[in-house]
C-alpha cells in the first residue's frame, strides 16, 4: 500500500524486523530508510486503524457526535503526543550528547509505535475490548518502553545511561507540556462557560 509516495508496505516489514528481533543493530540498518514526513504518514496510518473503529463503536453509542469525537481523537492525538514524543527525544538527546538528525529519530521511533499503536486502537476502541486485553496492553506498553530506549541508541548513537536518561527527561518534559496545556485548555472552558452563563445554571 502506498500512501503520499510512501511505502506502508515496505514499513511495515521494518517494523517486523525491530518488534521480533529487538536491538540497536535492527534499528541502526533501517534509520535513513525515511525521515518525518514517511515516519507521520506511517502512525497516521496505524493511528487510523483505532480511529475508525473508535468512530464505529461511537456512532452506534453515541450517534453522529460518538462518531466523530471518535474519529478525531483516535487520529488526532496519537499523531500530536508522537510529534511531541520523538521531537523532545531529539532535543534532549542531542544535549546528553546525540548525535543523530531528527529524521533519524523520527523515522526509527515510528517503526516501532505505529504497529502497537495499531494493536492498542483496535483494543481501546471498545470497552468491552479493552477490559479483556488489558493484560496484553500492560505488555506492549512494557515492550514498547524497551523497544523505546533501543530505538533511543540507535538513532541518537548514545550509550545506555544517557539513552535511560533522554527517555525519562523527554517523558517528563512531555507530562509537563500536557499538564500545561490542559491546564489552558481546562481555564479556557470555564472562562467561556461563565462567559455564556452557564456556571450560574
Amino acid at each position: 500500500m502506498i500512501v503520499q509516495g510512501v511505502s506502508i508496505g515496505d514499513m511495515l516489514n521494518q517494523s517486523i524486523t525491530v518488534l521480533t528481533k529487538p536491538s540497536v543493530q535492527s534499528f541502526e540498518q533501517f534509520e535513513r530508510r525515511g525521515g518525518q514526513r514517511e515516519a507521520l504518514i506511517y502512525v497516521a496510518v496505524a493511528a487510523a486503524v483505532g480511529a475508525v473503529l473508535s468512530a464505529i463503536f461511537g456512532l452506534i453509542g453515541g450517534g453522529v457526535r460518538g462518531a466523530i469525537g471518535g474519529l478525531v481523537g483516535g487520529l488526532a492525538l496519537p499523531l500530536i503526543s508522537f510529534y511531541v514524543s520523538a521531537f523532545l527525544i531529539y532535543m534532549v538527546g542531542k544535549r546528553q550528547g546525540g548525535t543523530g538528525t531528527q529524521d533519524e529519530v523520527f523515522y526509527t521511533i515510528a517503526l516501532y509505535l505505529a504497529p502497537i499503536l495499531a494493536v492498542n486502537g483496535i483494543i481501546g476502541s471498545n470497552v468491552l475490548f479493552a477490559c479483556l486485553a488489558f493484560p496484553v496492553s500492560i505488555a506492549l506498553g512494557i515492550y514498547g518502553i524497551y523497544l523505546g530506549y533501543l530505538a533511543v541508541r540507535a538513532s541518537m548513537n548514545l550509550d545506555q545511561n544517557k539513552a535511560i536518561i533522554t527517555m525519562v527527561l523527554a517523558f517528563l518534559a512531555q507530562l509537563l507540556i500536557g499538564f500545561v496545556v490542559a491546564s489552558i485548555l481546562g481555564a479556557i472552558g470555564l472562562g467561556a462557560a461563565a462567559a455564556s452563563g452557564a456556571l450560574n445554571n
